[in-house]
């Protein structure tokens, strides 16, 4: 097995990498139709390895926690799937390869509906950075490969499980064709990230307007998640009347997609889609966009 700080030393470094993208002006791009604001919504379409911890659970296998994040995976997601077919919106899934292999009938109705699919690793519990160097540049290709045999397509976009690299994860995904990440909560505008001869261009995303956070670390009601987005979404769209922003809706379907969960999405689309000046669209429209003006 490589040595990893013999293979660092040869390979771009993602702190250098976030480094090298400082002091770049990322204001001067535009929109579609003079939008002020990009919205989109990602879905983290996840699956769970019973042999390795979760995150809230007391053991290993954890059937309770494994249970719970289940749902979203059996009823959850319909319930996501008809709220954005109500407001005519194409998600963004990001999808673990083990879903992806396991619940085929979900990626073709995605497909079916053109959402757009990141890269979100192999199972959700199983981080970027606990590979050894060797197995993660194959992981990258063989996520890639199980969701592109179902969805019809290959991923352009990544996003890490719990947004969490290794030091190389950046130049691996660069190699392996990708062309967008969203791991980085650095911004409220996509940015360039240099890397291996290339570039990768970073879509904002978010811990706060994210269904995990709120209804976890901040305990809020649906109410108050609603609220929070509402309000993240009337400051972006202020500050996109000099240069556009982006905001994403992160959820998950084991939380949003809860009966009484689900009123917190419609009621955020509901507002948002009454204003002007929204553009709709999907993480890879969004990176498409922004490299134009590169």
């Amino acid at each position: 097995m490589p040595d990893r700080k013999a293979q660092l030393s040869i390979q771009p470094q993602t702190g250098d990498a976030l480094k090298a993208s400082r002091g770049k002006d990322n204001r001067n791009w535009s929109l579609p139709n003079g939008a002020r604001i990009a919205v989109w919504v990602v879905v983290n379409i996840e699956d769970f390895d019973l042999r390795y911890p979760i995150d809230g659970g007391e053991s290993v296998p954890d059937y309770r926690e494994y249970a719970i994040r289940e749902y979203g995976n059996r009823a959850g997601m319909a319930r996501i799937i008809a709220e954005l077919d109500r407001f005519n919106i194409r998600g963004t899934g990001a999808v673990n390869a083990s879903f992806a292999r396991n619940f085929p009938h979900w990626m073709v109705q995605c497909a079916n509906r053109g959402w757009d699919m990141m890269g979100h690793g192999d199972y959700n519990n199983r981080k970027m950075h606990t590979y050894p160097p060797d197995e993660e540049k194959e992981l990258i290709t063989a996520v890639l490969d199980d969701i592109e045999r179902v969805w019809g397509h290959r991923p352009v976009g990544w996003l890490s499980p719990g947004l969490q690299q290794s030091e190389y994860t950046l130049s691996e995904l660069a190699a392996a064709g990708v062309g967008y990440v969203a791991d980085f909560v650095a911004d409220d505008r996509p940015f360039e990230i240099p890397i291996a001869g290339t570039s990768l261009i970073s879509v904002p995303y978010s811990m706060d307007i994210n269904d995990k956070g709120a209804y976890g670390r901040a305990c809020l009601t649906p109410e108050g998640f609603q609220d929070m987005i509402i309000s993240q979404f009337d400051e972006l769209y202020r500050d996109g009347e000099s240069s556009p922003t982006v905001m994403v809706i992160a959820v998950h379907p084991y939380l949003t997609g809860l009966p009484y969960r689900i009123k917190a999405l419609r009621g955020a689309i509901e507002y948002i889609s009454s204003r002007e000046g929204v553009w709709w669209a999907t993480g890879a429209e969004i990176a498409r966009r922004y490299r134009e003006f590169l």
